[in-house]
């Protein structure tokens, strides 16, 4: 069984252990990691009075966030992308081109002299 994962939305107090025996605040924005059965379902009790929500927290270590790098010939020249192929871009490795990225320019005020 995979854990189960909860964002405290409403400081509650709850149980601290399995016996009930002992009680804790959980926290706005707290995220509980449900190991145990009893921990799953006291985070159920808070989802169904609107204290918590369940959350998918996926893994970014096998995520892959490279730049994307120009290819190159054998002579190590670049390639171009052949216009030919409008949904493959053979100037990069792996076919895609990274994404366009506009600056806003800065604008200034003209300045402009009271007449007297």
């Amino acid at each position: 069984m995979a854990n189960k994962q909860f964002k405290v939305l409403v400081p509650k107090v709850g149980s601290d252990n399995k016996d009930g025996t002992e009680a804790r605040l959980y926290k706005h924005n707290e995220v509980v990691d449900a190991k145990s059965k009893w921990q799953e379902e006291l985070m159920e009790t808070f989802v169904a009075n609107g204290w918590a929500m369940e959350v998918k927290m996926e893994s970014t270590a096998d995520v892959e966030e490279a730049e994307p790098v120009r290819a190159r010939d054998d002579k190590g020249h670049y390639i171009a992308d052949d216009p030919s192929t409008p949904d493959v871009n053979e100037a990069y490795k792996g076919g895609e081109a990274p994404k366009k990225t506009t600056k806003k320019k800065k604008t200034t005020k003209k300045k402009t002299k009271a007449k007297a």
